[in-house]
């Protein structure tokens, strides 16, 4: 008995595996079958059976699980499962074997498949995740716990690269567009939402500030040493080619939602200590970044949660990077100030985020039609130093 599952249920098992610390195995395989004993049937009880394989099972599966076959005749016949049939377009090899009985979509593949079923900005989000070093919750993505410091199970280059050896594949046109704003190594949900909103254009409602590298490392050498407070500085993000950059720090960095904290109260000393100790340790962070020449600037959860809050951390990196990089962006800094424009941004983040409001935001982005205005519905040009934006 073997079956292979795709898309979202994958992603649901890739999620599970990446969170028990397991990782990948270097070997791939080509799309078969799946295959059932003779004159035996996919029965809801033997899919589950595989499922439990791999630590989860049908409860945990919202709808029908996912499964992908390489002709029409070898669709599963099961109204537990839903087929999707690859008969060209696929590169060699695209098979994961995750045990005896369960195989998924290597993760460049299933980047692309997630094409067709997710917003822009909810697939690049799974692309950090699967270039980053953490994993969301397999049951409760949104809410649930993230597992932290895992390896990635894939690269930035990597999915590129596979996508221009694919064709004809359902998400491939988006997935394709998408994959130019990933980068490797975020260390986060929040971070990765950040930088992505970050790397994304304007007329997806990004911000557009260019190429960004995450968590570069910084040592300290020479004459500095005696300066700084720690040899050694990661700051999770910079605009490529320059020194300024962004740090998050959210809730879990000042101790909420840690075990000890709940129900605290204000006079409670171990918290508010332990608080302390965490903004004094930034205010050096800080120190021994700026020391070395970079400009990083601290963004908090505060700030995704209040209205306009995120654009004005970006237009203060603008800023910033127009006074030292002699950089220009005055067409991002007027599209920022756009009302409907911004309004339709603050909703994307807003549905990105943890919580039931960014769930309901979430499933009432998904049931409408695209925003009427997006910055491709103007014409922005400069002459004589002068910018015109006119509204097609």
């Amino acid at each position: 008995m073997r079956i292979t599952f795709d898309k979202l249920t994958a992603l649901h098992i890739l999620r599970i595996w990446r969170s028990s610390g397991r990782t990948l195995a270097a070997d791939r395989h080509g799309l078969e079958a799946s295959v059932v004993a003779p004159r035996e049937y996919w029965t809801r009880r033997r899919i589950n059976a595989c499922l439990e394989s791999v630590d989860t099972n049908l409860s945990n599966v919202h709808g029908r699980v996912q499964v992908m076959v390489p002709r029409p005749g070898a669709r599963i016949r099961s109204r537990s499962a839903r087929n999707t049939v690859y008969v060209r377009g696929l590169p060699t090899n695209p098979i994961i074997e995750l045990g005896s009985l369960v195989r998924i979509p290597c993760p460049e593949l299933l980047f692309i498949e997630l094409g067709a079923i997710m917003s822009p900005a909810a697939q690049l989000l799974v692309g950090l995740e699967l270039c980053g070093r953490f994993s969301r919750d397999a049951r409760d993505p949104r809410d649930g716990t993230t597992t932290f410091g895992i390896k990635p199970v894939t690269t930035a280059d990597k999915i590129r690269s596979y996508i221009s050896a694919a064709h004809d594949l359902a998400g491939l046109e988006q997935s394709r567009r998408v994959a130019e704003w990933l980068m490797d190594e975020a260390w986060s949900p929040q971070e990765a939402l950040l930088n992505g909103l970050a790397r994304m254009p304007l007329h997806e409602l990004g911000y557009e500030l260019g190429e960004l590298q995450l968590n570069p490392r910084y040592i300290v050498r020479g004459s500095l040493l005696s300066l700084v407070d720690k040899r050694s500085r990661v700051p999770d993000s910079l605009v490529r080619g320059t020194h300024i950059g962004f740090n998050y720090d959210g809730g879990p960095h000042f101790g909420e939602g840690t075990p000890g904290t709940a129900g605290a109260g204000l006079l409670d000393s171990n918290a508010t200590n332990n608080m302390r100790e965490a903004v004094v340790a930034d205010k050096r962070r800080d120190r021994d970044l700026l020391v070395q020449g970079l400009s990083v600037l601290p963004v908090t959860k505060e700030d995704f949660y209040e209205r306009g809050g995120i654009d004005r951390v970006m237009l203060q990196a603008m800023s910033l990077l127009e006074r030292v990089c002699q950089r220009d962006y005055s067409k991002h800094r007027r599209a920022l100030r756009m009302p409907r424009l911004a309004e339709e941004r603050q909703r994307l983040i807003w549905s990105l985020l943890p919580g039931r409001r960014g769930r309901e935001l979430s499933q009432e982005l998904a049931r409408c039609e695209p925003p009427e205005v997006t910055i491709e519905d103007y014409d922005i040009t400069f002459e004589n130093g002068k910018m015109t934006i006119t509204r097609l």
